[in-house]
């Protein structure tokens, strides 16, 4: 009988968090080979070779909805998803210049005034789309940039300090501070507004968030919040 592995040391194994793995098992995209008397996971080997193939499917550029669907394709035309695929590469290019070119100007803007503007975080919005398909679905996307881009008057407060929140939560983490010490008490509530404000009671949409933190492709993205400072968080928050 083939060893089964516990959702921990498939993780281990595969380099991924086993809350992206039960995230797996939600959508469907890799089911437990069975579920022990106490509730828990448990995987075959099978298992492995079918999460070796979302990795490589996903370094092609497929978001989890398309590797879903072709791995229920019993007949997969790898030439025509190759051209898919380059074509679609291309268009990110485009947009990653651009992008590129956005963060630029901000990044001296921020120089020289050292203030955020709410203004010019909507308006990287559309340049994050490009990308955004590979974490989220169309829903959770419209969603973000709907509350992103929306007129709140506390969204757009909290937007603004970000930059502040992202050096307050430097300083914590150098200083290997507690969640008991008081700027490490104002991060965690700015986090919480953050999460009020822009994703609310989603979970799935908080799942995908987390799927995104842990692709390294992304850091251009992420606005100070990288990933030793966004576990770091985590830890406060727990």
């Amino acid at each position: 009988m083939n060893k089964l592995l516990k959702i921990g040391e498939l993780a281990k194994m595969s380099g991924l968090t086993i809350r992206t793995l039960h995230y797996y098992d939600e959508v469907g995209l890799l089911k437990p080979t069975q579920m022990t008397t106490s509730g828990h996971r448990q995987y075959n080997m099978e298992c492995v070779t079918t999460l070796y193939r979302i990795a490589a499917m996903k370094d092609l550029g497929f978001n989890l909805d398309e590797i879903k669907n072709l791995m229920m394709t019993e007949n997969i035309d790898i030439s025509e998803l190759i051209e898919i695929q380059l074509l679609k590469v291309q268009a990110e290019i485009a947009k990653s210049q651009q992008l590129y070119g956005k963060l630029l100007k901000l990044k001296q803007r921020l120089k020289l005034t050292e203030k955020f503007s709410i203004n010019e975080f909507k308006a990287l919005v559309p340049f994050i789309n490009y990308s955004a398909d590979k974490y989220f679905t169309r829903e959770q996307f419209d969603k973000l940039r709907g509350n992103i881009g929306g007129d709140s008057p506390k969204l757009e407060k909290v937007l603004a300090n970000w930059l502040f929140f992202i050096t307050k939560l430097n300083y914590c983490y150098n200083n290997k501070l507690p969640n008991t010490d008081s700027i490490a008490l104002e991060c965690i509530d700015y986090w919480r507004n953050i999460e009020n404000e822009i994703i609310g009671q989603d979970e799935n949409l908080k799942e995908s968030i987390l799927l995104f933190h842990n692709d390294i492709d992304n850091f251009h993205l992420r606005y100070g919040l990288t990933d030793e400072l966004y576990k770091y968080l985590n830890e406060l928050i727990k």
